[in-house]
């Protein structure tokens, strides 16, 4: 419907009669509920109303603040048993998310009352249920309801706030009605992007806002000012972080921005003299400062994202881009500039993605270098008094005696006994078997004379204290545990891709067997990693100088969704997504580009396509992911729009 059709002026939303004209859908139609006094499609939502909206796809993301908390991490032998923590990246976001997605819940409440309650038409609400369903039931089910409830140390996305996300997702998709109420969403993502952009600039440049005595006590409470010299953050010098926690962060959510904005500067470009030159800068000023954060972040992950994002626009936009040649090619041309400028950020990066890729060796920690090729140690297994040790598929058995500490007896698989002889070097000791020519043995005592026996594998030694429940693996953090061969399925071979990810991908499948259908509650995914996974870690060759690390994400969001909330969520999820993906796919293809609706559309469309690219070797976080679901629901909003658009001009 034309604007002013009714005769009142842009932005009210009461409604009149017989609105519809020819070409135009019936509102039954555009919508799956509506009463009386609901807007149509095309007519303004209120100013106040996108408040919700605009706070949480744009602001969220800035919000850092320190916040002391207490979590019960003493049931857990590898946490180290510090239940006080603080958190500054984190906490205050879901907080925001909460307070954000009750606002909207009133909102929604205020419509009913002032019949204006309406709901459109989507695809999206009955796996948004079902994945509600999932949420609420996984928490109920869970083990540890408190992480399930508020999320992970440092982390904070449990259950209220996926609750939020979904409660946004419904309110944004019903909120974004016209053009104004677009512009409510991205003039104010720009204005934040253009912020975190100068401050990751800042960053790369070694000016840590941060890092200032002002820019530390703009971050904390006033009762910590007497102490903020003592604040320092494990970023290392010149690190793009902004305000996300994470480096990898910065380059997944720019993966959402640098399309859509890209695609703002070819719209404003091809108006020509239409549009101000000043616009023309402001979007190429913004595209190169997200481009240098992208590439100054040095994640591969990122750069695969936009990659993929570049690759699908080239086949939905096709001889569109040649149409848009100037613009395009001020992008590229802006895009080698910073590249050029900052090649010693990104080479490196993406030198080591190729090798893991490849399957080729990575440079490992110097720990890791000394090892020889044939001492892999395949695990080590404590069962009753024995030790069981397997070198390249070769078991070796310990047998201690607790009435004797400094017995010890050694066997092979087959029970044939070894003889454990004297080195050079006392009082260590080696076995008498080449098969095991690079393990030593020696016995110690600590400080309360506790007797143990010290098991060295070629570059690492394993203390085991003789206990009457049977020998104990000492951990680096004081504790006692059993070990055991942990369940491992895939890069077996190159444990050391994506920095890492290898070996917690190849550790995380078989965790997914016992989440098919329901998780064991949203971010709970630390507490179920096999972190006694103490050899593993050891070959890893990316861990072996710390195989004390805590492992609280799986690094990528797939695997992340299924393990907190179940394979049937993360089901009702992909589900959303891929319909959202193939819907674009029909309407941009056959768009004309006349429209700020068009190019905001189709940016957002292949921002969502680099974004779940990048996901894949990344993770879900409060600090990112309100953008996302903030950028979906305005991109399927536009969706709708765009269909009837489409729809009336072909009944013409």
């Amino acid at each position: 419907m034309a604007k002013g059709s009714t005769g009142k002026p842009p932005g009210k939303i009461n409604a009149m009669p017989n609105r519809v004209s020819t070409n135009e859908k019936p509102v039954c139609e555009e919508y799956l509920y509506h009463m009386s006094l609901a807007p149509r499609i095309g007519e303004d939502t209120h100013w106040f109303q996108m408040i919700p909206a605009t706070f949480f796809t744009a602001f969220i993301i800035i919000i850092t603040r320190m916040k002391t908390y207490e979590r019960p991490m003493d049931q857990f032998f590898w946490s180290g048993g510090d239940n006080q923590l603080a958190d500054f990246f984190s906490y205050y976001k879901m907080v925001a998310i909460i307070a954000v997605a009750i606002l909207a819940l009133i909102l929604i409440s205020y419509r009913v009352f002032i019949q204006a309650f309406y709901i459109k038409r989507s695809y999206a609400y009955v796996p948004m249920a079902i994945y509600l369903v999932f949420v609420l039931l996984s928490y109920a089910f869970s083990d540890y309801k408190i992480f399930a409830l508020w999320g992970w140390n440092d982390r904070f996305e449990g259950t209220l706030s996926l609750l939020g996300y979904m409660i946004m997702l419904f309110y944004i998709i019903n909120s974004v009605n016209s053009e104004k109420n677009v512009r409510w969403i991205i003039y104010p993502l720009a204005v934040t992007s253009a912020l975190l952009s100068i401050l990751g600039l800042t960053q790369a440049m070694d000016y840590d806002f941060f890092r200032t005595a002002i820019g530390k006590k703009f971050i904390t409470p006033s009762w910590f000012w007497d102490q903020v010299d003592s604040l320092n953050f494990t970023f290392q010098n010149k690190e793009i972080y902004q305000t996300v926690y994470n480096i990898n962060y910065v380059s997944f959510y720019l993966t959402l921005l640098i399309p859509l904005f890209g695609m703002l500067f070819i719209k404003s470009i091809m108006k020509g003299k239409e549009e101000a030159l000043w616009k023309k800068i402001t979007w190429a000023t913004l595209f190169t400062l997200l481009v240098f954060n992208l590439i100054g972040s040095a994640s591969s992950g990122g750069l695969m994202g936009v990659a993929v994002a570049v690759f699908i626009a080239l086949l939905v936009l096709n001889k569109r881009i040649i149409k848009w040649r100037k613009p395009v090619l001020i992008l590229i041309i802006l895009t080698v500039i910073v590249a050029g400028a900052s090649y010693e950020r990104w080479i490196p990066e993406l030198t080591v993605a190729i090798r893991g890729v490849l399957g080729t060796q990575e440079v490992r920690s110097d720990l890791s270098a000394n090892k020889t090729d044939n001492a892999k140690v395949d695990y080590i297994v404590t069962s009753g008094q024995s030790i069981i040790v397997s070198l390249e598929n070769n078991e070796i058995i310990f047998e201690t005696f607790l009435d004797d500490h400094s017995s010890l007896k050694a066997s092979d698989s087959s029970g044939k006994a070894l003889s454990i002889i004297p080195t050079n070097v006392s009082p260590v000791y080696r076995i008498d078997d080449d098969r095991f020519k690079v393990i030593t043995v020696r016995s110690a005592k600590d400080g309360s004379q506790n007797d143990y026996i010290v098991i060295g594998t070629d570059g690492n030694e394993w203390p085991f204290m003789i206990t009457r429940e049977g020998p104990k693996y000492l951990t680096g953090l004081g504790e006692l545990i059993n070990l055991r061969k942990v369940d491992a399925y895939g890069w077996k071979d190159n444990q050391e891709f994506g920095s890492g990810r290898g070996y917690i991908w190849s550790r995380t499948v078989p965790m997914l067997k016992d989440t098919i259908l329901l998780g064991h509650g949203a971010d709970t995914y630390s507490a179920y990693f096999p972190h006694d996974d103490y050899v593993g870690k050891y070959n890893s060759g990316s861990f072996s100088s710390n195989i004390n690390i805590v492992v609280d994400k799986p690094h990528n969001m797939y695997m992340g969704i299924m393990i907190g909330t179940g394979g049937i969520s993360m089901i009702s999820l992909l589900s959303i997504w891929i319909f959202y993906i193939i819907q674009s796919i029909n309407i941009y293809r056959r768009e004309t580009y006349e429209s700020f609706y068009a190019f905001v559309g189709a940016g957002i469309f292949l921002g969502i396509c680099g974004f779940l690219t990048a996901a894949t070797v990344n993770d879900s976080s409060v600090s990112v992911t309100p953008i996302f679901y903030g950028l979906l629901g305005t991109g399927i909003a536009i969706n709708m729009i765009l269909k009837n658009m489409q729809n009336n001009i072909s009944n013409v």
